[in-house]
């Protein structure tokens, strides 16, 4: 069986490998992408993925529209959102999106994990 692997999605890949790699010191299998359409190359290669976590404010596909795209790809995939910026009333929010604020505390990020394991 293989192990079970969180996928961190940011377009700053330095926050990418450091969330994955906080993930890795406390026990968890991680792994990073740069962009929407690395995470879902990602996706469709490993089965492994039980979760991704995603930044919000990405060029191109921002982390709601991703969130969209993998309830409908990946229905059972849980995901959890972060960002730097406020989230405002032009953002449209997927129900049930759960955003941690950057910078990330190191305890909320360990709980919405295991909230969404």
């Amino acid at each position: 069986m293989s192990e079970r692997t969180i996928l961190v999605v940011d377009d700053n890949l330095d926050h990418a490998r450091s969330v994955a790699a906080l993930l890795v010191a406390h026990g968890r299998a991680a792994r990073s992408a740069v962009s929407v359409r690395e995470a879902l190359d990602i996706l469709d290669d490993d089965p492994s993925i039980v979760l991704v976590i995603s930044d919000v404010r990405m060029p191109g596909v921002d982390g709601f529209d991703f969130m969209r795209v993998l309830r409908h790809r990946f229905p059972a995939l849980p995901v959890v959102l972060m960002s730097g910026d406020p989230v405002t009333d032009d953002d449209v929010v997927p129900r049930d999106a759960e955003v941690l604020v950057k910078p990330l505390v190191l305890q909320r990020l360990l709980d919405a994990v295991a909230r969404r394991l």
